[in-house]
């Protein structure tokens, strides 16, 4: 079997499976025999059987599979033993699972999970059981979950994973009058109908078509968008949107941004584009939000010349630094002496506390909420531990709070009484706020000194705590260590080592990207390792078969480093989780940038670079 991704997110791949003779382009849609299919079509069709067997056709322009179902009785006889063996690289599951494996089968090509209606309408043990069936076998079968999919679901049942979908449940329903809205859920039929709310073949006719044809038309339009959210990355989006449709389809988030969540942030990548909409309080629970705040506390130190903590809010514009209000503070204090020791952190819903040199690493850059001033305790806890976190690692000897004294009224605990609040409501780019925020962070700086080798010191540390949190702190350090230097611009920034670039960081990305001569600096403690295989000629982008091995720390849009055998290769950024790059047969894996002996198109060589080489810092 091979299978391959072109977009990944949440636990949907995007990209074509092969079952046998069958390609199947998932997430797919199983259409029906009675239904005039679309030519090329993967169809589902009944066949002929003998007692106690149910057959079952899948069908396409290449040929058929053949699946010969036994029909089980687990509550006379128990659950089965194992998987069963239905048809050739296909397995029948149930949950929960049992350890045994199909003898002289090591893998399967398709997973039919047996009891998936009666798992969903327990609720958590359907999230359990996706869980474990791709925990066990891995990204690489293609699952299906027969009898639980309504147009509404398709998104949530793409986004954990499911990749056929069948009408099963859906025709039912409609053969006892249900109308399906791919948004609303069930709804009103003489209502739509009378208003034209559905203008698919069958309810535009005259007289209205049967309603299962409707209902096969709402499934292809769920499917239809829900492909093209995979495509845009935003997927998750469309699932939040249709969580009022149905109660179980917002439980069945809940469920599984506890369960599925080493698996939904493994797929979540690092980098972004685009603004995101964090709108309802399910968003706050996102991975890569998840993820952010957990890097924040786990890798993250304030940089030892930020001696004045400067707390603000945040603002609709991002990075922050470029709205309106954050450069009316910045010229508050920007031409004071030892300016350079104010540290700008930035108090924001749902990421928590934002620290400037970090407003470029996704999400920081990309999301987008409602702005009401009123904060949930979740909200205010994340708030908290960031806040908290700051002032146990930082250098701090001043704290000060740019922030409306009411709104903000839960960090006066965790700040403590020796902070200096300077606003007496929520104005804070008033005239007068302005000014008492110039007022107290002069008096804050009074007793400071310049920071020893001025500004460009700072931009240091700032580097370091975001290869930190990027990487860990102990291969920051050693790709930030002497002699290093700055060459480029504030939005392109190049690491240098006087030579050879190190690495380099664009602000719309937000992470530095290795080069060779990074990597080399890190020696054995390559971060975020491909290894590929030693045979293969590294002479374009590596593709999943050239990958013997993959970190499986790595992420969508990390840096990482090319290995053979041990030695160097190149390095280069994933465009698949590291172990999708091992578990699919398939697909892009690493778009090389450099590689070892190689000219590219930044220097990187032995070669004096076509610029100045920067300042020392």
């Amino acid at each position: 079997m091979t299978r391959s991704a072109d977009f990944v997110e949440g636990l949907a791949l995007l990209g074509p499976a092969r079952l046998g003779p069958l390609t199947v382009p998932t997430p797919a849609l199983l259409d029906v025999e009675t239904r005039d299919a679309s030519p090329g079509a993967l169809t589902l069709q009944e066949g002929a059987s003998e007692p106690g067997v149910r057959c079952l056709l899948l069908r396409g322009p290449a040929g058929e599979l053949d699946l010969r179902i036994p029909i089980l009785a687990p509550e006379v006889m128990g659950p089965p033993a194992g998987p069963i063996s239905v048809g050739p690289g296909a397995w029948l599951v149930h949950a929960p699972l049992a350890a045994a494996p199909v003898p002289g089968d090591p893998s399967p090509d398709l997973i039919l999970l047996g009891n998936a209606r009666a798992l969903w309408n327990e609720g958590a043990p359907f999230v359990a059981a996706l869980r474990g069936i791709r925990e066990r076998f891995g990204a690489r079968p293609v699952l299906w979950a027969p009898r639980v999919a309504l147009p509404h679901r398709v998104p949530l049942l793409a986004y954990l994973g499911v990749d056929l979908l069948d009408p099963t449940a859906g025709l039912l329903e409609a053969a006892g009058g249900t109308f399906f809205d791919p948004v609303l859920g069930p709804a009103d039929l003489a209502a739509m109908r009378a208003e034209g709310a559905c203008r698919c073949s069958a309810c535009s006719a005259d007289p209205p078509g049967p309603l299962a044809d409707h209902t096969c038309d709402a499934f292809h339009r769920a499917l239809a968008e829900t492909r093209a959210a995979i495509r845009q990355g935003r997927l998750r989006e469309l699932v939040e949107s249709r969580t009022t449709s149905e109660p179980a389809v917002a439980e069945m988030l809940r469920y599984a941004d506890r369960e599925l969540a080493p698996l939904l942030e493994e797929r979540a990548p690092v980098t972004g584009g685009g603004i995101r909409s964090y709108v309802l309080a399910d968003a706050h629970r996102r991975p890569e939000m998840d993820r952010f705040r957990r890097r924040l506390l786990e890798r993250y130190r304030p940089p030892r010349s930020k001696t004045v903590l400067l707390l603000v809010p945040c603002s609709k514009t991002k990075p922050y630094r470029m709205s309106r209000s954050h450069r009316r503070f910045a010229s508050a204090f920007e031409e004071l002496r030892a300016a350079e020791r104010v540290h700008v952190v930035s108090i924001s819903s749902p990421i928590g506390v934002v620290p400037r040199e970090l407003e470029d690493v996704p999400p920081a850059r990309q999301y987008d909420i409602p702005v009401t001033g009123d904060w949930s305790e979740v909200e205010r806890d994340s708030v908290r531990a960031g806040v908290r976190h700051l002032l146990a690692a930082g250098s701090y000897r001043s704290v000060v709070a740019h922030l409306d004294p009411v709104e903000y009224d839960y960090l006066r605990s965790e700040l403590g009484a020796g902070a200096r609040w300077t606003l007496r409501d929520g104005r804070t780019t008033s005239s007068e706020a302005l000014a008492a925020l110039r007022s107290t962070l002069q008096e804050a700086l009074t007793p400071e000194t310049s920071v020893a080798g001025g500004p460009l010191a700072v931009v240091r540390e700032e580097l370091a705590e975001l290869a930190s949190v990027q990487f860990g702190r102990t291969t920051a350090e050693r790709l930030l260590a002497s002699p290093l230097r700055l060459a480029g611009r504030p939005w392109f920034q190049r690491l240098t080592d006087g030579r050879r670039d190190l690495a380099t960081v664009r602000e719309e990305r937000g992470l530095l990207f290795l080069t060779v001569a990074g990597a080399e600096r890190l020696s054995a403690e390559h971060p975020l390792p491909v290894d590929i295989d030693p045979a293969l000629p590294l002479t374009g982008d590596l593709f999943t078969p050239g990958v013997r091995a993959a970190d499986r720390a790595i992420r969508i849009g990390d840096s990482v480093v090319l290995r053979r055998e041990g030695a160097l290769a190149g390095v280069g950024e994933a465009v698949l989780p590291g172990p999708l790059m091992t578990e699919l047969s398939h697909g892009l894996a690493v778009r090389v940038r450099h590689r070892v002996g190689v000219l590219t198109d930044i220097a990187k060589t032995e070669e004096a670079p076509s610029t100045a080489p920067g300042p020392v810092v």
